[in-house]
């Protein structure tokens, strides 16, 4: 069995040879440090990684080493974890929404990296298109303290930008499966450790629907949808998985998302993914605390099949890259079913 094979299968809650594992995104410096010049495609090859998930692409205006303007207009300062911060807004009002279009998504770079993604992997490794479902780019654009206030004191203006930024992710969607990427990954945060971001009633109003009908596309298009949220999910679970959503990443356990939980209340309905703490051990301990850690996992959630380990976001820079090679390589011996 190979490894998209293995991760479409998990997928659809079926026991494949053993638990896939991928991340999302690992840093620059842990992969220089394991294979010295090379990329995540490159880490992946070597770590028989059963998935690769690239970025869409945006040309950038550089102002400083550390700032540039993107094709949005919106100036961004690359954080220590190679992440990209907006520092302005672009849409302030309804004359500012009518204004705004998003970038070209037909433009020749928009996918270099799914090609590329591709034209290595296809056939072989689940190629996963790395998209959004709206509420990231109503924050980005108009600001996140200013979206949540406006979904209360002008909520047309968060549902106009919303529109917008789905009907944009529903076609580079379309574009993805079409080049033939087989999972759409939804990065947007909707909650934090201390629960969600705005209430449960307001994520119904404006969030929900607009996750619902970008994932009814995306499905029409043949695409398996894996979707991500950091922070304490557990007051709309039901509301998530009737997105349509295939899987959920990462069961945060530092908000205090119990993996052992969500699969006894949701995995005959859902592909869980996660959650090894990538604040935890995987920084601070051991590599036999990490095994240990990954053997747990793999204890509660891997029974009955529908389970891709991974860890509980990305690795960033201050994991020890021998604890993500201890993740790696302990999925692999205890994974098998």
């Amino acid at each position: 069995m190979n490894s998209l094979e293995r991760v479409i299968l998990a997928l659809e809650r079926k026991i494949p040879d053993r638990v896939p594992h991928f991340e999302l995104e690992v840093s620059s410096s842990v992969i220089r440090e394991i294979i010295g010049d090379g990329d995540i495609f490159d880490l992946a090859e070597k770590l028989d990684l059963d998935a690769v998930s690239p970025r869409v692409n945006q040309k950038r205006q550089k102002i400083d080493e550390n700032t540039f303007i993107d094709e949005r207009g919106l100036m961004v300062k690359k954080t220590t974890q190679d992440y990209l911060e907006p520092v302005n807004t672009v849409i302030k009002n309804e004359a500012d929404l009518r204004k705004f279009e998003f970038p070209d998504p037909y433009a020749p770079h928009r996918l270099d990296g799914l090609k590329k993604a591709i034209e290595r992997f296809k056939g072989r490794k689940a190629i996963i298109s790395l998209l959004r479902d709206g509420w990231s780019e109503v924050r980005d654009l108009h600001g996140f303290s200013e979206s949540l206030i406006d979904m209360v004191d002008n909520p047309k203006l968060i549902k106009g930008i919303m529109n917008k930024a789905v009907e944009y992710y529903i076609e580079l969607g379309r574009l993805s499966a079409e080049l033939g990427a087989e999972i759409a990954f939804s990065g947007d945060d909707i909650a934090g450790n201390n629960g969600l971001l705005m209430s449960p009633a307001h994520f119904k109003e404006f969030i929900y629907p607009a996750m619902k009908r970008i994932y009814k596309k995306w499905h029409s298009f043949g695409l398996y949808i894996i979707k991500h949220s950091d922070g304490d999910l557990n007051k709309i679970m039901d509301l998530l998985i009737d997105t349509g959503l295939d899987c959920l990443h990462p069961i945060d356990p530092l908000a205090g998302m119990s993996l052992e939980k969500v699969k006894k209340d949701y995995g005959r309905r859902i592909c869980i993914m996660g959650n090894v703490n990538c604040a935890g051990n995987l920084v601070y301990g051991t590599e036999e605390d990490v095994v240990n850690e990954v053997k747990k996992c793999i204890e509660v959630a891997a029974p009955g099949g529908g389970y891709i380990l991974s860890s509980s976001n990305i690795i960033p820079n201050s994991v020890k890259p021998k604890n993500y090679l201890a993740m790696v390589a302990a999925v692999k011996q205890f994974g098998v079913y």
